[in-house]
């Protein structure tokens, strides 16, 4: 059986670049953008609930943003790459085990969330140290959160399966349903919407994970029918394809932690200028973590396509691809970038109305906006690089970002200076990931050939 039969894979080898983008890119930029907007409806519902709920999602954000860029993006990434390189080798046997390897590490990792996110939440959010209140809501939130986890992963596995069969459209579908369903109970069991009672934040931790639970058994089950050439095999376990996944998952992992630890460590600074701070601060990251699904929707995309178009040798394709990606993506942050900088009412206004919170959101959205199309152009680039089953100098984007924001933020804490020290430190912080993820283009690992 032939791997490069289907439509799909000959669109990804063989189509114009600009079609591969419209025909891939749409669907799951559409899918995207939808979750994005499921992803806002977490804290305009807390906002409506009071400053404290709002504070309190703005400390678990950092630890649930872990589980989804660990899940989805990077050792996602690493069975994307895996896979789609597996698909362009027109290799079943090895496909098919990797999927029986993927399922394995997905129920490790499961299992690992679960038990420090269930157990010992409450002494990682006291680290951070926020108000016993805003503590103690975030630790239902995350017992249930985390304790309904393994549906979690069960549905970003099959993303994984579904993405590296470039099988978007199908999966825009899902994903948009998923967000309906998301979005209805997000607002209905915490504020209690008709006869639904009202849950406050637990209401919303159960709308986020339940939905996705459903959609990754609809998955399952459709792979278990017949839709793709591969399957799920019991298989002898092989260090090799552990390897291989892991040598993109494991080291992409540790770029999700550096993005999370910087969230964390920009919260924990940022909370020595009270509760408002904290709330106005966390509404402001949830715009600039959005632009890392933003880039995920093509860049999601690239990960698949340069992995395919790498497993049949066919470099300079793969890079063209992904420059125009990158582009596409730079252009549309720098839209965003500069709306929320002129008129920052425009997503301030939307989830508080306190001014204190108010006038630190404006002020973080005046000076790190401006570097939005920079940070959102290296992260496109970074998914694309996972498709080359190479990514060591990718995560160093990750890891400077995170020392950046360390020290400016230590500096501004050791002598008292102004919040807006630490907001520039985070602008100059995000530039060095677009910086470093533009140089490595030129490098071997993406110029094979050579």
């Amino acid at each position: 059986m032939s791997l490069h039969n289907s439509d799909r894979i000959q669109l990804i080898l063989n189509a114009p670049i600009y079609s591969i983008l419209f025909k891939l890119a749409t669907p799951n930029m559409i899918s995207v953008l939808f979750t994005m907007t499921v992803a806002f409806s977490e804290p305009f519902f807390a906002g409506q609930l009071g400053i404290v709920q709002l504070a309190s999602v703005a400390i678990i954000f950092p630890f649930a943003s872990l589980a989804a860029m660990v899940g989805a993006g990077a050792v996602g990434g690493g069975v994307v790459s895996a896979l789609s390189r597996s698909i362009g080798k027109n290799d079943l046997e090895r496909a098919n085990s990797v999927i029986w390897h993927s399922t394995l590490i997905y129920f490790t990792l499961s299992a690992i969330f679960f038990i420090v996110f269930v157990f010992f939440s409450k002494n990682l959010f006291n680290l951070i140290g926020a108000d016993n209140d805003v503590v103690d809501k975030a630790v239902r939130y995350s017992r249930i959160f985390f304790g309904l986890g393994p549906l979690m992963w069960l549905y970003f596995l099959m993303v994984s399966i579904y993405r590296g069969c470039g099988d978007y459209q199908s999966l825009a579908r899902i994903n948009i349903t998923t967000g309906l369903f998301q979005l209805f109970f997000s607002g209905a069991l915490s504020l209690g919407w008709w006869f639904l009672p009202g849950m406050g934040l637990n209401g919303i931790a159960l709308s986020i994970v339940l939905p996705q639970g459903f959609a990754g058994l609809y998955m399952l089950s459709s792979i278990f029918r017949g839709r793709f050439e591969i399957s799920f095999k019991i298989s002898n376990l092989n260090k090799e394809i552990f390897i291989d996944i892991m040598k993109v998952g494991g080291v992409a992992s540790l770029n999700s932690i550096s993005i999370a630890a910087t969230m964390l460590v920009t919260t924990i600074f940022i909370s020595k200028y009270g509760t408002e701070a904290i709330a106005g601060y966390g509404v402001c990251a949830r715009l600039e973590q959005t632009l890392i699904p933003l880039a995920f929707g093509v860049g999601g995309v690239l990960t698949s396509t340069v992995g395919t178009n790498f497993g049949a040798k066919q470099f300079s394709r793969a890079r063209n691809i992904s420059w125009l990606g990158a582009l596409i993506i730079a252009i549309l942050a720098g839209i965003i970038g500069m709306t929320v900088f002129i008129f920052p009412s425009l997503w301030l206004g939307f989830f508080t109305t306190n001014p204190e919170a108010y006038i630190i959101g404006t002020l973080y959205l005046g000076i790190v906006g401006p570097f939005f199309p920079i940070f959102a152009f290296g992260k496109t680039l970074y998914f694309a690089s996972q498709g080359t089953g190479n990514m060591i100098i990718p995560i160093l984007g990750g890891i400077t970002r995170l020392v950046i924001v360390s020290i400016v933020g230590f500096t501004s804490y050791y002598y008292s200076l102004e919040i807006k020290f630490l907001f520039f430190g985070i602008g100059i912080a995000m530039s060095s990931v677009g910086l470093i993820l533009f140089i490595n283009m030129f490098s071997k690992t993406w110029r094979p050939e050579k």
